[in-house]
């Protein structure tokens, strides 16, 4: 029984020194250094933003992040980021970056183009640009008024009309000379040019009726998007054939 008790004992003092050992090495061992994290202030979207949009103080949101996840060219000062306007598309939660953002005079038309349209300018006077009283960001219905034409293929004379047509419905305008946007001691200043987001599929249609017909700029209400279908009309379409009569051409000869 004595030697039971022994034997016990010396089992404790051996667990006992492993486990002294096992702290001593525990507290002597290298230490694990907590990394402190460094947090930098950024503005970022607080909503989807299309391109071309004026940014306000609502449209931003001002938030903390790591900065090893800190954009290099994120703007932390918001007087640089409102009422800039946006180059293109800045999805909500998106860092704001100063290559995304220009002023309202530094745009390039380029970056204005909507989707799948071209930019055409064409030389104005009081009548086409609506007594000065279009602006960029309106929209227009282009009219052209063609003359009389005539081809001879030799065998046959082919008759083209005096006829006026609605040629394109609902074209943005991009620009009023060089001007993207009028300051108020523009307003009263007539334009040399207009320019006009025309679709790519309508371009030539347009630079044809601006070469041998007289156009005209009809300026639409805000809001309306809808598009009437027109085939044109000629002299006898508005003036109607009451007192029209026919006589013989001065070409044809009259019967003795």
């Amino acid at each position: 029984m004595e030697k039971a008790n022994k034997k016990i004992i010396l089992v404790a003092l051996a667990l006992s020194l492993v486990t002294a050992i096992l702290i001593y090495m525990y507290i002597s061992g290298p230490k694990t250094e907590v990394t402190k994290v460094e947090y930098a202030t950024v503005y970022v979207a607080a909503k989807t933003m299309p391109a071309r949009y004026k940014i306000t103080d609502a449209d931003l949101k001002q938030v903390k992040i790591a900065k090893e996840l800190l954009n290099p060219s994120a703007i932390s000062d918001v007087s640089e980021i409102t009422g800039k306007l946006t180059m293109e598309r800045i999805i909500a939660g998106e860092q704001i970056v100063r290559e995304r953002l220009a002023d309202e005079e530094g745009v390039l038309l380029s970056y204005s183009l909507p989707e799948d349209t071209r930019a055409i300018s064409i030389n104005v006077n009081e009548q086409i640009d609506v007594n000065s009283l279009m602006r960029p960001g309106d929209f227009v219905d282009v009219i052209a008024s063609f003359e009389k034409e005539e081809e001879d293929n030799g065998q046959t004379v082919k008759v083209y009309p005096k006829i006026t047509r609605t040629i394109l419905q609902n074209v943005e305008v991009l620009a009023l000379g060089q001007d993207m946007t009028l300051s108020v001691d523009k307003l009263s200043e007539m334009p040399v040019t207009v320019t006009l987001a025309i679709k790519d599929k309508n371009v030539e249609e347009f630079v044809y009726a601006s070469q041998f017909a007289t156009i005209r700029l009809v300026l639409r209400p805000v809001g309306d998007e809808l598009e009437a279908a027109t085939e044109g009309i000629g002299r006898g379409d508005v003036s109607g054939t009451k007192g029209v009569y026919s006589k013989p051409s001065s070409g044809s000869s009259t019967p003795q």
